[in-house]
């Protein structure tokens, strides 16, 4: 059974907000864990390349987990999108 295009549209802002919400929750606890500093020039802290590829996949994976299995093509498709704005 298809979804309402309006609807479908809701659900995967919610399955982003999930992402983004998740995603900055282990990066901070990276951060604390790996006693990673403020870089001096901008003040940003930011975790290793290799380290926050993996928190991204996880973060994808804990919103896939919320949604049922019928939604994983919608969440595929929005990935590299997700991925590029996080």
């Amino acid at each position: 059974m298809a979804l309402d295009p309006g609807i479908e549209e809701l659900f995967l802002g919610i399955a982003h907000a999930l992402f983004v919400n998740r995603l900055h929750v282990l990066r901070l606890t990276e951060i604390v864990r790996l006693g990673i500093r403020p870089d001096p020039n901008d003040q940003n802290m930011d975790v290793p390349p290799e380290v926050d590829r993996e928190l991204i996949n996880q973060a994808f994976a804990y919103v896939q987990r919320h949604f049922p299995p019928t939604f994983t093509p919608k969440l595929d498709a929005a990935r590299a999108r997700w991925v590029r704005l996080a």
